[in-house]
């Protein structure tokens, strides 16, 4: 099957998993969720609130995706597009662009609900997307700056332990912003809105491989990048948001520990993963490994970790829900009592 055939198909099919999202919301909160979803209210939440409200407002995305793609037909302008190919190139944008969707609106949909509204989900994505940019840009001046100063090897060493810090601190801000938000209260929240500003940040950072050095129809090296990389970058993030929540839920701390305990955790996650890939490379290059084996197999040990995470706050927000109700006189099984209510309607329209 041709690329472009591909590429249609791919379309399609985030038109049918967006549809699909669109409509769990309205099923799960009704007409609400997209009122809310585009014209959200701005107001009665302070100044730090109101710039979370702005990150996940529609006008943020709209600036973003603007920035997104003047980066990136700038890239574009920067290439040969005849060697490269446009049906190859269009087509790895889109399997770029639909794992970067996907993997943060399957953690939106685990969540159950007790998940965010979907905006959390895409501004948290547009401002991912912007901190790629300001990242790239970053790490080329400090790459050149420590290249002057120590040598080229000692240059791209310390750049490569530098890296995971510019960058969970840049995707971190966002989250810290956001948390700011009346509707961010715990642990799923932040886990929620990292895992989307990681799978932003990692779809520029994909785009940007893509176009310049990921070679023409290498299908496997494309898939690997737009799965695996998109997968870590979003479980950095999102382990780091969790334990902002978790803090900002149950603990009184300064300022200092609430911003710098999540940061932490996220780059010296990201940081553990970088040195496994740097051995898994080594270990190929030297032909001592067949496959890369520990990088992925840390993706995968981060992705079971954030299963767990949702898991367990899914029922700990359950246990504080029926501990409010029972507090208040209310039966905490809302769920059968609302059937009670809806069996007794439905007899008495019968008689």
């Amino acid at each position: 099957m041709a690329y472009t055939e591909l590429t249609v198909w791919l379309v399609a099919a985030m038109v049918v998993m967006l549809g699909a999202i669109i409509y769990t919301a309205i099923y799960r909160r009704g007409w609400l969720e997209v009122m809310d979803l585009f014209l959200p209210d701005l107001h009665g939440q302070g100044v730090r609130g109101e710039i979370a409200a702005l990150i996940i407002h529609p006008m943020f995305w709209i600036v973003s995706v603007a920035v997104v793609a003047f980066f990136t037909v700038s890239l574009l302008f920067s290439i040969n597009l005849a060697s490269v190919g446009y049906e190859w190139l269009a087509f790895s944008f889109t399997v770029v662009i639909f794992f970067a969707l996907f993997d943060p609106l399957v953690i939106w949909f685990s969540e159950g609900k007790y998940h965010e509204p979907l905006r959390f989900v895409f501004g948290a994505m547009s401002y991912g997307a912007v901190c790629a940019l300001l990242a790239f840009f970053i790490n080329s001046i400090a790459g050149i700056f420590l290249n002057a100063q120590f040598g080229e090897k000692m240059g791209l060493l310390l750049l490569i332990t530098a890296a995971p810090l510019i960058e969970e601190a840049l995707k971190m801000l966002g989250v810290v912003l956001i948390s700011a938000h009346k509707s961010f209260k715990g642990p799923l929240d932040g886990l929620l809105v990292g895992f989307a500003a990681g799978t932003g940040f990692a779809m520029m950072e994909n785009i940007f491989y893509t176009a310049t050095k990921i070679p023409e129809n290498s299908l496997e090296l494309l898939m690997f990048r737009a799965l695996y990389n998109t997968l870590a970058h979003g479980a950095f993030t999102a382990i780091g948001g969790a334990v902002l929540g978790k803090i900002k839920q149950d603990f009184k701390v300064p300022a200092a520990v609430q911003l710098g305990v999540p940061f932490l955790v996220a780059a010296l996650t990201h940081t553990a993963f970088n040195i496994l890939a740097i051995v898994d490379i080594i270990g190929v290059n030297s032909l001592v490994l067949q496959y890369y084996i520990f990088s992925p197999l840390m993706v995968f040990a981060l992705m079971l970790i954030i299963a767990l995470l949702i898991f367990y706050n899914w029922v700990d927000k359950r246990r504080r829900i029926a501990r409010e109700l029972e507090s208040l006189g209310v039966s905490p099984d809302f769920d059968k009592e609302l059937e009670k209510l809806r069996e007794s309607m439905n007899k008495k329209t019968k008689k």
